[in-house]
């Protein structure tokens, strides 16, 4: 599932069922653009943990013009077992990585927050905005 959405945000980028809990949280650090100075993209991977079972890691991709998210693209890959989610997770940012870099020649960095041990999902919104790298509860 890929849908771009306009900078209004009116619809989540994603949906928590009750249950559902986070795994990981991963983000980029800004990736510059060299011919565009005033412009930069974070990305963010996601992985949940489905109370219907399964994992999905969520994919949200932000384009910032001079500080203003211009763009955001979102989307989902579903039907994950737990016991490959975090080899999907680092295939998944490897992947991005060697993407970025061969067009930009920009290594990415990455910030991990791993939920995996905190089964409650309050517990972990607290973890999320202490972290403060994304803004999701």
């Amino acid at each position: 599932m890929r849908k771009s959405l306009r900078p209004t945000f009116s619809e989540p980028a994603f949906v928590m069922n009750t249950g559902d809990l986070f795994h990981k949280v991963i983000v980029s650090d800004s990736v510059l653009f060299e011919l565009k100075p005033d412009t930069k993209t974070i990305l963010t991977f996601i992985a949940i943990r489905r109370a219907i079972g399964g994992c999905s890691i969520v994919y949200v991709t932000k384009t910032f013009q001079n500080d203003t998210c211009t763009s955001r693209s979102v989307q989902e890959k579903k039907g994950i077992t737990g016991k490959v989610i975090d080899k999907e997770l680092a295939r998944i940012q490897s992947e991005f990585s060697r993407g970025v870099k061969s067009q930009t020649n920009y290594d990415v960095k990455w910030d991990t927050l791993d939920l995996s041990s905190i089964t409650d999902r309050k517990e972990q919104c607290q973890a999320i905005k202490k972290w403060g790298k994304m803004q999701v509860c």
